[in-house]
């Protein structure tokens, strides 16, 4: 592990960019989730990563740590806010959140664990970053979605990275536990050709039991038989998109 990663997993503290009073780690995997991430890395030995939400760097530092770096390789790291302090996320009628990463303390530490010359910043939001990657060619072999936690949001990066995912390649998704990225995950899995290759986080009993219940339910399949399950849930794309323009499975 590197030192620079080692230390705020120890701390549990970031430096600020310039230096001044360390502050609380917040917004970041867990360890476990960190192992789980950097289990994927050596099982895709990917060249290109993509990740949408940067914050702290803390799940860039994980992947790139595990990552067999040769010519070509790279971290593209989407992230709106990240030299934005106090930056604040707006969605009509909702109220607002604020983002505490300002002044860029994820490139930070990734430059000072010795990654900046992979990775590549893109300071937008996603439904404007992915497409004109798409456009420009870009293919990806790994992908983790850790931004914005609504269904529209998430559902849209999905949309796009699976364009320029190869087949074989692997996509993740963050906070399962959230309905509306679950519900997300539900579509991956009955109307695409992924299939899950990992979960990372325990359930609650509770939930276990309601998830075997809502599988008792007509025309509809439960996540635990899914194999959606735990915070992070990471799918293998089998093949390319070739669906009929009527095709539609319930999920």
């Amino acid at each position: 592990m590197n030192t620079v990663l080692e230390e705020i997993i120890k701390t549990r503290q970031v430096r600020p960019v310039d230096n001044s009073d360390s502050i609380p780690l917040h917004s970041a995997i867990s360890d476990e989730q960190g192992l789980f991430l950097q289990d994927l890395v050596r099982q895709v030995d990917p060249k290109v990563n993509l990740e949408v939400g940067l914050a702290f760097g803390i799940s860039a530092l994980y992947i790139c740590d595990a990552l067999r770096i040769r010519e070509g390789t790279q971290q593209i790291a989407i992230d709106p806010y990240q030299h934005e302090c106090g930056a604040t996320v707006r969605i009509p009628d909702s109220p607002s959140t604020r983002g505490s990463w300002g002044n860029g303390i994820g490139m930070a530490n990734l430059r000072r664990a010795g990654f900046g010359d992979i990775v590549q910043l893109i300071e937008k939001p996603s439904h404007l970053a992915l497409p004109e990657l798409e456009m420009a060619g870009r293919e990806v072999d790994l992908a983790f979605i850790d931004g914005m936690h609504l269904f529209d949001f998430a559902l849209i990066d999905f949309f796009y990275i699976d364009h320029m995912l190869r087949v074989g390649g692997i996509i993740a998704f963050d906070d399962v536990w959230l309905p509306a990225v679950r519900k997300v995950c539900r579509f991956v899995a009955t109307n695409r050709p992924y299939s899950v290759v990992g979960t990372c986080g325990a359930n609650s009993w509770r939930r276990r039991t309601s998830e075997r219940l809502l599988g008792t339910m007509p025309f509809c399949r439960s996540n635990f038989e899914l194999g959606i399950r735990g915070r992070c849930v990471a799918f293998r794309k089998e093949k390319h998109d070739d669906r009929l323009w009527n095709h539609f499975n319930r999920f």
